[in-house]
Order: C-alpha cells, then sequence, then structure tokens
C-alpha cells in the first residue's frame, strides 16, 4: 500500500490522501487504474516543474 506511505510523507491522513488523489484525477479527467495515464501525468508533472 503505497499510498500509506505517500500520505505519511506529506504528514496527511490516508483517506485525505486518496481523496485528494482522486480528485485531482477526476479533474484532470485521467484513469488512475490505466497505467499509460498515469505514466503521461507523471512525465507532464515533471516537466512542468522549474529547473534550478
Amino acid at each position: 500500500m503505497a499510498w500509506l506511505s505517500a500520505a505519511a510523507s506529506l504528514d496527511v491522513h490516508p483517506n485525505t490522501f486518496r481523496y485528494r488523489l482522486r480528485r485531482a484525477a477526476e479533474i484532470a479527467e485521467i484513469s488512475l487504474n490505466d497505467a499509460e495515464q498515469r505514466f503521461a501525468a507523471m512525465l507532464k508533472l515533471r516537466l512542468a516543474r522549474p529547473v534550478h
């Protein structure tokens, strides 16, 4: 259950983390069950970060 450790590292309740993740997927209109869509979303987020 990787979402438990992700929630802990963000210092939020696991249910809060799961809700926010589902809500972000809803807004972005992606399926978290689709590996290709998850990868594309991760790649877009990483490319959007400013380079230091």
